[in-house]
């Protein structure tokens, strides 16, 4: 049995990634930073952002490069499908 518009849909799993900007140092041709990333799947979204934070500060503790930023990415899977 597959869904229709209108049929009930359920959440069926929530996942977040943080995703962590990281300087290089280096600069392209056009004189803008490069920026490398590092994404970091199957974080609890229950976890208090401070935390969330804190990490993404850790992982990038571990390279040379300085945080430009960070995100946080959040999916939601809706079904049921098919």
């Amino acid at each position: 049995m597959q869904m229709a518009t209108g049929d009930s849909v359920s959440v069926l799993d929530e996942k977040e990634s943080i995703v962590v900007y990281l300087n290089t140092g280096n600069v392209d041709e056009n004189g803008k930073a490069v920026i490398d990333r590092a994404t970091v799947n199957g974080i609890s979204p229950s976890a208090q952002e401070q935390a969330k934070y804190d990490f993404a500060y850790n992982l990038a503790g571990l390279t040379s490069k300085t945080v430009d930023g960070i995100n946080l990415r959040n999916y939601v899977e809706l079904g049921p499908i098919g």
